[in-house]
């Protein structure tokens, strides 16, 4: 029960600084002695004590921070601890949070086969981590979306793709795009997917010029068009699960390659010049597809399949042609900064 009170202490560090020292001892004595009497009482009661609370913490953050906006507006001081410095250890680790926790609960499922952890901790791990996430999600937005937050922006950019994907399959547009297309064997239907990723990319470019609530997001992706390949890349986590899918025991694997997404990230976040930014990303994309490639070379070959031949080479295409095209949209933004700017109205006194 020490690892409960431990996380629900890590995540009293989301609350801002201010009300996490006038009130976080507070609040982690209160939960601990909470823990303590439901474990008097049986499993089934500290199973819900920790479910209310920790399903409450979202919430709670959420407003606090809320409400350390409107002080900020007030006093025009600022002590949020989300407001990141660029090129720090916070910022690195609130933005590779999609990769780091999408890593960690691929080794958690893949460890789950051969450890059966008590019903409670790993009810208490899937609130922890749909909180975190879902707590950041929401303070990014709240926060009017800072860097650090551009690849949650790119995961939800991945999920839209693949539901206008499952439209089309549901009118059985693939049947009818191979029997009207001439060329239909020599453009896969599945190409679709990508397609719809980059016409969801300049949509997102055109409501960020017109609205103007998301105007500023429009002028910073101009003004450094290394962001918006930030932002795609953020993409790559859940087509790197559309790579490994239907495969077994490829968690190792697929962690490592998060890991590379994880460290090009990094390295990204902590250089200044955008062309080599933008190289330190295609270099992650690189090292994370050729680790994917390798590790289902091992898996297939570990199957001892009775068409080695073609399954593998026609696994490690499809993971070429994933890499092709994901190199490609991250290479988007350099059209971006080739367009004409828009010419600043000189100011008048």
């Amino acid at each position: 029960m020490k690892f409960i009170q431990g996380l629900y202490g890590w995540l009293l560090l989301l609350f801002p600084r201010a009300y996490r020292e006038e009130y976080g001892e507070e609040l982690q004595a209160v939960f601990e002695l909470s823990v303590d009497d439901a474990l008097e009482k049986g499993a089934l009661e500290t199973v819900g004590v920790v479910f209310r609370e920790l399903t409450g913490l979202p919430k709670a953050i959420i407003h606090e921070h809320l409400r350390e906006r409107r002080k900020v507006k007030m006093t025009g001081k600022s002590a949020s601890r989300f407001d990141f410095e660029p090129g720090s250890g916070r910022e690195a680790f609130a933005a590779l949070t999609p990769f780091l926790f999408s890593m960690v609960m691929v080794l958690f499922g893949f460890l789950a086969r051969y450890w059966t952890a008590p019903i409670w901790a790993s009810i208490a791990f899937v609130i922890l981590f749909w909180s975190a996430a879902f707590g950041l999600f929401l303070l990014g937005s709240a926060k009017g979306l800072p860097r650090w937050f551009l690849p949650y922006l790119g995961v939800l950019l991945t999920i839209a793709s693949f539901l206008l994907f499952n439209i089309l399959g549901n009118f059985r547009l693939d049947v009818w795009w191979h029997k009207s297309s001439g060329w239909g064997d020599d453009f896969n239907f599945g190409n679709f997917l990508w397609i719809g990723l980059i016409l969801l990319v300049f949509l997102l470019l055109a409501i960020s010029r017109l609205v103007p609530r998301f105007r500023p997001l429009y002028h910073r992706l101009r003004d450094d068009w290394t962001l918006l390949s930030f932002l795609l890349y953020g993409t790559i986590p859940l087509m790197l699960w559309l790579i490994f899918d239907e495969y077994v025991n490829e968690e190792p694997y697929f962690a490592l390659s998060l890991l590379m997404l994880a460290l090009g990230g990094w390295f990204y976040l902590r250089n200044s010049e955008p062309l080599k930014r933008f190289v330190l990303l295609q270099i992650g994309l690189a090292l994370s597809m050729f680790t994917a490639a390798a590790g289902k070379a091992v898996l297939i070959l570990w199957s001892r399949s009775q068409e080695l031949d073609f399954v593998l080479k026609d696994e490690l295409f499809f993971t070429l042609e994933t890499w092709v095209w994901l190199a490609l949209i991250l290479s988007l933004p350099l059209a971006l900064n080739l367009l004409p700017r828009a010419k600043e109205q000189p100011k008048t006194a």
